[in-house]
């Protein structure tokens, strides 16, 4: 397993206990995933939904407010043993996975609906990530959709994370642009103990240059400010928000 990637695993199932605690509250820009659901849900008689490593299951829980459970069939992957050893506890369809593995998986337009909440900035590959984005358009029915979420160079990270995004950058540097500057490991301080964990806080550039290595053809692509509105300001941001739709050519 690659280095960053054990790094997010070793992180989270470390740190389990605590961090679900922390993510008990619904994160604001579910209202924007149900609404995208919503638009496709109309037409089927139960929808698919996938989620990809989202650390907790309160998106799930969040959706059943809105939705009949029984037009739902949800899928949660994590690659947090003890995450998924917690979620037992009060959910069921869950797997142990690493992101790319199980997408390559997975029969041709099996889902409906594929999101990924603030984990696809924990992989650190280019190719990776672009096998990722080419196995969901894959496993993607026609009609369907995918949502992605990523942490953003906001006034508010630079203003917490300075020195974090200083040495990534000093280090990206140093090695003449080799490293990427946006590689960043973010402290998290549990029982007088700082754990990292690796990011790519992605620009929205980049981004789009993957969808479109990925003949994917963007619907939306935007940053979702602190009061929750879609906005270009990237300063003014809490996160990147990126939707495509998977159309019959």
């Amino acid at each position: 397993m690659q280095k960053e990637k054990e790094n997010i695993r070793d992180f989270y199932n470390k740190t389990a206990d605590k961090f679900t605690q922390t993510r008990q509250k619904f994160w604001p820009e579910f209202e924007y995933i149900k609404q995208e659901i919503a638009t496709i849900i109309w037409h089927k008689w139960k929808i698919k939904i996938l989620e990809l490593w989202c650390w907790s299951w309160r998106l799930y829980t969040y959706l059943l407010n809105f939705f009949p459970e029984e037009l739902i069939e949800y899928k949660w992957i994590d690659i947090s043993e003890k995450i998924i050893k917690i979620a037992e506890q009060t959910w069921w369809n869950f797997e142990v996975a690493d992101m790319l593995e199980f997408l390559e998986k997975q029969d041709q337009q099996s889902f409906d609906f594929i999101v990924a909440v603030a984990s696809f900035q924990h992989i650190n590959l280019y190719r990776e990530r672009l096998l990722i984005m080419k196995n969901i358009y894959r496993i993607l029915d026609y009609d369907g959709k995918v949502m992605m979420f990523n942490w953003s160079f906001s006034h508010w990270f630079f203003k917490k994370y300075t020195l974090d995004i200083f040495k990534s950058f000093l280090i990206g540097i140093l090695s003449l642009f080799t490293k990427p500057i946006n590689d960043i490991f973010i402290p998290w301080k549990q029982d007088n103990k700082t754990y990292y964990r690796y990011y790519h806080i992605f620009f929205l550039f980049e981004i789009k240059k993957l969808a479109k290595i990925s003949s994917i053809i963007v619907q939306e692509l935007c940053y979702i400010s602190k009061t929750w509105e879609k906005t270009v300001s990237r300063k003014q941001a809490r996160n990147s928000m990126l939707v495509w739709k998977k159309d019959i050519m």
